[in-house]
């Protein structure tokens, strides 16, 4: 529905509820991730919503830091890892939140999303790096970056920037994904349901975004992150 792959909530169930350890839980979520933005990339497509350009450019980027995530999710400690989780969410919403109507006012219509002004290759793999290196170290697919990259540097309206988030992410997760399948980090009993779910998930979620207006869309995001961002942190402080 906003564009973020559902990593986000899900990590924090798979820590919290399920007590799997940093890399299990980003390389299990990141099996919902990838079928969920599958899912979801392919409804936006067909609506035509996706910056093709934009999304390619990003992922070319993404690729090499899916993999470099995956081995780092590895040697992180746990405390640290919900740590920076929380910290991730946080610094992410506040600037979502507190800019998300600036940002949004005087942009084009989705309908327009192929015309739309995009951004440079040079930063789209750069930041491109940072989506893979995040969507692999958390498993959160990344979207955590993309929709601030896209808010700050691109004039995509906000449904577009969801389906261009969704499209990137489907991308670069299956990278993460494989990188984190070979190091044994999944969950496998975990994995159909969860895959299940995001098949069913990805195509609602982008239908049901068209009826939500653009900054009420980002106020979504950001009390979703918040929820997460406090049961990762919570669990250390009771």
């Amino acid at each position: 529905m906003v564009g973020l792959g559902g990593g986000f909530v899900l990590v924090p169930i798979l820590r919290l509820a399920f007590g799997l350890a940093p890399a299990e839980a980003a390389g299990t979520s990141l099996a919902l991730v990838v079928a969920n933005s599958a899912s979801g990339a392919f409804s936006y497509l067909l609506q035509k919503r996706v910056h093709v350009k934009i999304g390619l450019l990003l992922a070319v980027g993404g690729l090499p830091g899916s993999i470099l995530g995956a081995v780092a999710a590895t040697r992180i400690p746990a405390v640290a890892f919900d740590w920076l989780f929380a910290a991730l969410l946080l610094v992410v919403t506040a600037d979502i939140y507190f800019n998300r109507k600036s940002r949004l006012d005087g942009r084009v219509a989705a309908d327009d999303v192929s015309a739309i002004k995009g951004m440079s290759y040079r930063v789209a793999l750069v930041v491109g790096l940072g989506i893979g290196f995040v969507s692999s170290l958390f498993g959160v697919g990344g979207g955590v970056i993309v929709i601030p990259s896209l808010l700050y540097l691109s004039e995509l309206p906000a449904h577009a920037i969801a389906a261009t988030s969704q499209f990137t992410i489907f991308l670069t997760s299956p990278v993460g994904l494989l990188t984190h399948a070979m190091q044994r980090d999944i969950a496998l009993a975990d994995v159909v349901p969860l895959v299940l779910g995001g098949l069913l998930g990805g195509p609602i979620g982008a239908r049901l975004s068209r009826l939500v207006s653009g900054p009420r869309l980002m106020a979504l995001v950001c009390a979703a992150m918040v929820i997460a961002a406090a049961a990762m942190v919570l669990r250390h402080v009771i």
